[in-house]
Formats: structure tokens, sequence, C-alpha cells
């Protein structure tokens, strides 16, 4: 069967190592090898072998946690394991094994790109693929967790019960709109841009000040995602790539606002909008556009929601 070949994984960004193993191998920040091993995240262990607890940050598919003994550090470093899986009628036939290893891979050399933008995004610690007795390959990301962050998708979910103010949402509107814009402005396109994958503070959200580190908001999951034309020569995205961008994300508000029910007033579109950095004489014009954006592929994607549902991926906690 044999190992993964780490020279088709592409480049080795600055700082970063190789550990290589019978059946995988592992990418990861110099000197982690040895902690990520002895925390129980092995170069060649497959999902079934890896005895991980499920951390509280799950959605549809559960994180695993993982917390590395780091020497001379203020403590032990607490982290997230994301293990990569299909969704829709792929994940019938292949579940978590995927035919390119290099996808855990891309997204940690995203990662690094991004925080080299000044765009906040959770360090990534490790990337992983293992080569499987059944063909394809398993492959995981290890970030650091981020301590007193929510994911909007969960605050949402708050506001909906009664267990958070509205103003709080209100707030988080506006972080993720400057943060969006900044992503955009430095030429990335968010390939799965949703409510679970923009974290704000807590609680607390406190003022929604201009600066992206001050603001405490971050974007993660950079699975498939990409700058255009390229991380070594990004520019800002054309207008029609944003509205696209922003219709994904709107969609999926959208739609758990159809089947939860509502939490958003008529404003909060164009207070999002506002934050981002569209002129006040231009609201309705580029509000019309991402929802037509939005509209445009809502029955393609809500036939892979219904079929995630019948394959098994659970209700997200969100919700």
């Amino acid at each position: 069967m044999g190992s993964v070949d780490p020279s088709k994984l592409g480049p080795v960004p600055p700082g970063f190592e190789w550990v290589r193993g019978v059946r995988g191998v592992i990418l990861c920040r110099a000197g982690h090898g040895v902690l990520l091993e002895q925390a129980g995240f092995r170069v060649d262990a497959h999902f079934s072998g890896e005895s991980l607890p499920d951390a509280d940050e799950s959605g549809k598919e559960p994180l695993a946690k993982l917390r590395l003994e780091v020497d001379g550090s203020s403590g032990p470093l607490d982290c997230l394991v994301r293990r990569f899986s299909h969704g829709g009628l792929a994940r019938a036939f292949t579940g978590r094994r995927f035919k390119d290893p290099k996808r855990p891979f891309e997204e940690l050399r995203l990662s690094e790109a991004l925080r080299r933008a000044s765009i906040p995004t959770p360090r990534v610690l490790a990337a992983r693929a293992v080569r499987h007795g059944l063909g394809g390959y398993e492959l995981a990301l290890v970030t650091e967790r981020l301590d007193s962050k929510v994911d909007i998708g969960i605050l949402i979910g708050r506001v909906r019960r009664g267990e958070a103010p509205q103003k709080d949402l209100r707030r988080a509107v506006v972080q993720s709109a400057r943060l969006i814009a900044a992503m955009h402005e430095a030429g990335f396109r968010h390939s799965d841009l949703q409510p679970a994958n923009l974290l704000v503070p807590a609680g607390g959200l406190g003022k929604a000040r201009r600066g992206l580190e001050s603001s405490g908001a971050a974007v993660l999951d950079l699975d498939r995602s990409e700058f255009v034309p390229d991380d070594l020569d990004p520019q800002p995205l054309a207008e029609s790539t944003r509205w696209k961008n922003l219709g994904r994300l709107w969609r999926h508000v959208h739609r758990r606002e159809q089947k939860y029910g509502a939490v958003f007033s008529s404003c909060d579109l164009a207070l999002f909008l506002q934050a981002y950095g569209v002129p006040r004489d231009q609201l309705p014009r580029v509000a019309a556009q991402v929802q037509s954006a939005a509209a445009s592929k809502a029955l393609l994607h809500r036939a892979g929601w219904m079929l995630d549902g019948l394959l098994g991926r659970g209700q997200d906690a969100r919700a």
C-alpha cells in the first residue's frame, strides 16, 4: 500500500516540517510532531483507531479535541481536529475517504497566507493524510482553539431562544461584515461562507471596532477556498464574485430563518452591507444582487441539504 508521497502535496511553508509514517504523513509546525504523537494524533492512525474525545464546538460533524503539552509556554495548547468528510450523495459511497490527499495541506497554506494578510483565522498546527486500505485517503487538520469565541450560527440560535440579546447579534453582523470585506479586498473567496464559519467574541461583545484584531472576529474552514488569482499575486475580488459569495452567506441565513423562525429584522441586511462598505445610495442595488445570487442556486443547495439528512449527516446543534 505504501505511504503518502510528500513531494506531491505542494510546498512546505516556513516553519513547518514533514513527519512520515508507514501509510501516512503529517505536515506540522516545527517541533510539534512529538507533541501531536503524545496527544494521540498519530501519523498512521485511521479515524476508527483514534480515541480522541468530541469537542463542544461540534456541529453537523463532530470535531475532536486535542491538548498539546508545549514546553516553555503559559500552559497546555488546546486544539481542534477536523476530520474531512464528504457531503451530499458522495457521502453514501466514500464516507470519509478522499481520492485527492492535498486538501488539508492546501488549507494549511491558505491559513498561513491569510494570516500574513492580517486576516484573523485560527492557527493551523498540522495537516495529515493517511492511506486507507479500501482506497483513497483519510484527511485531517489540527487548529488552535480560540478561547471565548462563538460562531455566528450558534449565536443566532441563542438569540432565537432568548438566551442572548438582539444587540449581540447586530454587533456580530457588523464585525463579520468588516471581516468579509477585508477578505474580499485581500482577494480571498471563501468556498463555504456561512454563519458557522465566522467567529465573534462569545460574551460581552463590546463595541464593533474597525480594527479586525480588536473586534475579535475570525474566519474558519478554508477548505477549497482560494486567492484570486493566487496568494502570490492576490487582487481584490470583482463585484460579481463578491455578491455571489455574500449570496451564499445570505442563503444559509435565509434557510434557517424559514425553517426555525426569524431573528433578523428587515434592516439587518442593510446594516451588514453598510458595514461591508457599500455606500448608502447603492444599498438597494447591492441587496437585490446578493438576494438574487442567493436564490440562483437555492434549489441545488436544498437538494444537497436534503441528501445530507437522508444519508445520516446529523442535525446541526446551532439551529
